[in-house]
């Protein structure tokens, strides 16, 4: 695919920045996400090509490509450590025209906060903790999950922690790490700081509470406390959606502050391409009893 293509698929303009590109995929991803094509022929497969080549993700020389095909084969003992889609990550290093020492700074953080994934079997539901929180251990939430479920929940639990203002290789090396967690990751869950949620919430990166839940006065969800977190999401780009919940404030849950989650406000969101439903529920109705 080409870039003037591309740029046709996710209606965009030549000059576009890496902002806008990840706001638009964000807006047709939730348009896609019942499947079907929209009113030009496109499809959610169609979004994905054109956002991989805007991202600098198609490698058209043969050489990079036997290399692409070589790592396919032989992937790299870090990014699967990470659980990254190792060519997602080195699409994001490009994009982005990092240098090699941040790059191995980067992985070399991210590996030692997540390196109890290496030998693990896949989990059936996965969280992330980003934004402004952070937690040392997210092993401990892991194994307090399991325990609270009679060991019939196996979490992967990942902290992606955002420093406010950050603009280290470090920290830009975080961002790019949590939007292939929220485009490609699969989580089921998210919680994140107000700022960030609030941020995401009106770009339509969540699925409604009720989508996931039911109807939110049954299962004992305080409105008053969590009425900021009712958003207009973004549908089309121009156009909102009504007001619903994305998001419940768990700010004062004993599982997360015992565990050692240090933040401010937390609120929880439900990612798009979370797989694991009925897990899902089970955790978070017992994380609201």
């Amino acid at each position: 695919m080409d870039r003037k293509l591309a740029l046709e698929i996710l209606e965009l303009q030549e000059d576009v920045s890496s902002e806008e590109i990840e706001k638009r995929v964000l807006v047709l991803y939730k348009k896609f996400k019942q499947g079907g094509r929209d009113s030009r022929g496109y499809t959610i497969e169609d979004v994905e090509k054109a956002y991989k080549t805007l991202s600098g993700k198609v490698y058209k020389d043969a050489e990079e490509e036997k290399k692409k095909e070589r790592r396919k084969k032989n992937p790299n003992p870090v990014f699967k450590l990470l659980k990254v889609d190792e060519e997602k990550a080195r699409n994001f290093i490009y994009y982005y025209k990092w240098h090699g020492i941040a790059i191995i700074l980067i992985v070399l953080v991210i590996a030692l906060t997540i390196n109890s994934l290496a030998n693990r079997d896949e989990p059936n539901l996965k969280i992330i903790i980003g934004g402004n929180l952070y937690i040392s251990d997210s092993q401990i939430i892991e194994e307090e999950i399991s325990l609270m479920t009679g060991g019939s929940i196996d979490a992967q639990v990942q902290n992606v922690y955002l420093a406010d203002g950050g603009n280290s290789q470090i920290e830009m090396g975080m961002q790019a790490k949590f939007m292939v967690e929220l485009l490609a990751g699969n989580n089921d869950i998210f919680i994140l700081d107000e700022d960030k949620f609030m941020q995401l919430a009106k770009q339509g990166a969540f699925k409604p509470v009720e989508e996931v839940l039911g109807d939110i006065n049954s299962i004992g969800i305080d409105i008053k406390l969590n009425e900021d977190l009712f958003v207009a999401a973004e549908s089309d780009g121009e156009h909102e959606d009504k007001k619903e919940l994305y998001g419940i404030d768990i700010s004062n849950n004993r599982l997360l502050r015992d565990a050692g989650v240090t933040g401010e406000r937390m609120i929880l969101a439900f990612g798009y391409s979370g797989e694991n439903l009925n897990n899902t529920i089970i955790f978070v109705n017992k994380l609201l009893e």
